[in-house]
This record gives C-alpha cells, structure tokens and sequence, in this order.
C-alpha cells in the first residue's frame, strides 16, 4: 500500500511538470466576436495521501476532474455557454476492496466515470440590466461552498439589474439541483447526518443520484417528497458605503423554509499600507406553508475581523447559533465564517463557534495556510447510521468538536497549482459506541486551467 501511495504521488507531480508548458497558449487570446465562440477548460487531480485507517477518515482515493466549457456570443447582448463535468478515480489508484475510499471525490458508487451537462445557459446583458436562464453555476450565499471535482449545478432563471445607483437587484427562480461529487461528504462526514452540513439527503439513494438533475423538494428531502414550487430568490445588494457594502438574500422554498441572509462589510485602511476588513452576518431560517420538513427555527450570527498586509494576512471570527433547532443547510451553502474543510458545526442547534488563522506568502509562487476552528457543544442529535456507530437510533453530541487545517500551495505559472492539505478533526460524537471519529487527513491536489 505504501508503495502505491508513493507511485500515485509522483504521478500526479509528473502531471504537474508535464502540464506546465501547455499553459503557455493561455495566454493568446483572440477578440471576442458574434458568433466566433472559445473554449476554456480545467483538470483537476486529488489523491488522499493518508488519513486515519478507522473507517471514518477516508483514507483512501484518487480521483480526477475534466472540465470543458464553450462560451458564443450569438449577438452583441446574448451570449450561450456549454459546459461539459466528468470525474471518476484517477488511473485504477483508488482501492476500493480493503479501505474506506473518499467517496466524496466521485459522483459513482465505484468510482467510474460519469459527467453532466451542468453548464447551458442564455445570458442577455442589456443597458443596466441582465437576463439568464438555464443550467448553472449559481453563486450565493446558500449555493455556494467547497467542492472537490464536479460540484453542485442548478436549474435557475434570473433578472438583475444594476440600474440604481449604489443598488444591485437580483430576482431567480431555481427549479433544480444536481449534486456534485462532495454531497456524500457534505452530508455522512460533514454534517454527520444532521441535514446542516450542505446537504439533506443522502445524495446516492434510490430515485436521486449525482450529477443528475432533480426538483428542489426531492433534493432537499427525497426522492418521495411532492413537487413544489421550487425557490425563489431575492437579492438586495447596496455598495454607497465608502470601502463597504451590505448585501441581502432571501431564499423562499416553496412549503419548507424561508432564509434570509444579510451580511455587511467595511475595510479601514492602516498605516504602512496594511488593512483592516470587518464582516458581520445574520442568517435566519423558519418552516413555512406545509412545513414538509418540520419545524424549523434557526437564527445564525456572525464577526469577522481580517487584518491584511502586503503578502499576509490574520484573521478571527466567531459564530452563534440559536433557535430551537439545527439549519436545514440542503441548497448547497456555507457562508458561516467559521466553517473549515470538515467541519460546518455553527448550522447545528445552539453552537457558539471560534476560528484563528492566518496566511503567509513565501514567495509570489508559494503560500501557506493554517486556521483552527473549535465549536461549542451543539443540541443536535445524528444518526448513528451516518456516524458508522450503529444501525439504528441517534447519537447525542459528547463533547466540544475541533478542526485544524494546513494548505501549502505552489503555484507553478498562471494556470497550474499544486496544493498539499492536512486536517485534523475530532467530531462532536467521538467515542459514541466507542467509536473513534477523528481525522487525520492529508491530500495532494493539482489543478490546471485553460
């Protein structure tokens, strides 16, 4: 096994040094003209290099992404956008017979290969205002978080508008999601089976499945669950403040829940050229219309403070959530400041959360990372199912959780990076049914763009 790891290693450094001088036609560019489209693409390789053999830690996987995406302009306002997502494990490295595998970094039970269409959309951008539709990447507050190869798509139709000064508007319909690689961590690791890590559901179940496209009811509770009206969104974003902004969202899905997010932010300029950036957060969940997913009450706070200097940064935020009972988090999401690789614990029932951490850049090509984030004990039970601790039944929380996260990235030139990542975690159940659930996870990824 050793051995293999050492050979999956240097393969995906060979990927590195190989792709280098491909990166060089980056960088010619043509005019952009009606009708004349361009292509761009990305290929991503994520290898786990080690991880706790105690089947919780995925300690075992490889896994890559290719990307290719053509954008046209149809005319002078419309453009169109294709984008085709395939993953699946990385040349046979990946052992699926004797270890738990990171199964996370696929959209199969196996590992084998599958994509989706997750790009295909219509842009029209006209005099202060701009219409699309179609499949996408869409960015908010509750749609957007980590992924790991293909990640989450959305079914979404929006008009927003920039006609008022100091004033963005946003109103989207969004019909459908397609889970991406990372739900099944988002969902049995991360959120531990709780609905609050990104993801309700589990993802691979009969009548769902990744990388296809289901209605928003049936992604957020199950395939069984009734058709509904989906979500609409609407977005309030104000930019007159002097080195600041404020920004509302509210989410209504239909028959579940109503969110509203509002979140602010303010920079101060320092003496020798440094900065200082304030953030503050309100995210608000309640139950709504037939309430399918039962009573929902959550209130979600949060401060960031980051100190910025040429090449470094330092940064502390806290978060506290209160309310009778854990976010439904199962649109994708994580604003939360304190979130870390594996742990999303501010969306559960009661936690006051605490994160530290900084960056330093050796060089314009090298850069390390660390952060620690611990979270209070929460008032939320999880399945025992979720947590490999038992067939049945729910697990109550046993003690405080934490997290500690460590990235050096080698840039290699514009378009190629090398990342090495290590996290440890303990879970807020370790030792349930003297179950040992921490991690100690180290992983390897290169990523090229085109």
């Amino acid at each position: 096994m050793k051995k293999r790891k050492v050979l999956c290693a240097i393969s995906f450094a060979l990927i590195a040094l190989v792709s280098a001088p491909l990166s060089v036609a980056a960088d010619e560019t043509q005019p952009v003209v009606p009708g004349e489209g361009s292509f761009s693409g990305q290929f991503k390789g994520l290898y786990v290099l080690d991880g706790k053999n105690n089947g919780y830690d995925p300690n075992d996987g490889a896994a890559y992404l290719a990307l290719l995406k053509y954008q046209v302009p149809i005319t002078t306002r419309l453009q169109m956008g294709l984008g085709g997502y395939v993953a699946g494990d990385f040349l046979g490295m990946t052992d699926f017979n004797s270890e738990r595998v990171a199964r996370g970094l696929f959209v199969t039970d196996d590992g084998g290969s599958d994509g989706v269409m997750g790009e295909a959309y219509l842009q029209y951008k006209g005099e202060g205002f701009a219409l699309e539709g179609g499949r996408m990447l869409y960015r908010s507050p509750l749609t957007t978080s980590a992924s790991s190869t293909i990640p989450n798509f959305y079914t979404a139709f929006g008009l927003s508008s920039t006609a008022f000064d100091s004033f963005t508007l946003g109103l989207t319909q969004v019909t459908q999601i397609a889970f991406g690689a990372r739900a099944m961590t988002d969902f049995g690791l991360i959120g531990e089976g709780t609905r609050s890590g990104g993801v309700a559901v589990n993802a691979s179940q009969p009548g769902l499945g990744q990388a296809r496209f289901h209605a928003i009811s049936k992604a957020t509770l199950g395939a069984s669950a009734p058709d509904t009206n989906g979500m609409t969104v609407f977005h309030l974003g104000y930019s007159g403040i002097e080195r600041g902004g404020v920004d509302l969202w509210n989410y209504y899905v239909d028959e579940i829940a109503n969110n509203l997010y509002l979140e602010g932010h303010k920079i101060f300029p320092l003496a020798e050229g440094r900065r200082l950036r304030l953030q503050g957060q309100l995210l608000h969940q309640r139950d709504l219309g037939d309430s399918l997913a039962g009573d929902l009450d959550y209130t979600l706070l949060g401060l960031q403070a980051t100190l910025m200097g040429k090449g470094w940064s330092l940064f502390g935020s806290a978060n506290h959530s209160s309310g009778s009972s854990e976010m439904l988090n199962g649109w994708g999401g994580d604003p939360a400041y304190t979130s870390t690789v594996f742990s999303r614990n501010a969306y559960r029932e009661k936690v006051t959360a605490f994160k530290v951490g900084g960056r330093y850049a050796m060089n314009d090509k090298l850069s390390l990372m660390a952060a620690y984030a611990h979270y209070g004990q929460s008032e939320t039970p999880a399945p025992l199912r979720a947590l490999r601790a038992g067939s049945s039944g729910m697990a109550t929380p046993r003690s405080d959780a934490d997290e500690f996260n460590l990235v050096l990235t080698y840039r290699v030139q514009k378009g190629l990076a090398v990342n090495l990542l290590h996290a440890r975690r303990t879970s807020e159940y370790d030792g349930t049914n003297g179950r040992d659930l921490t991690q100690a996870h180290s992983r390897l990824v290169v990523n090229y763009t085109f």
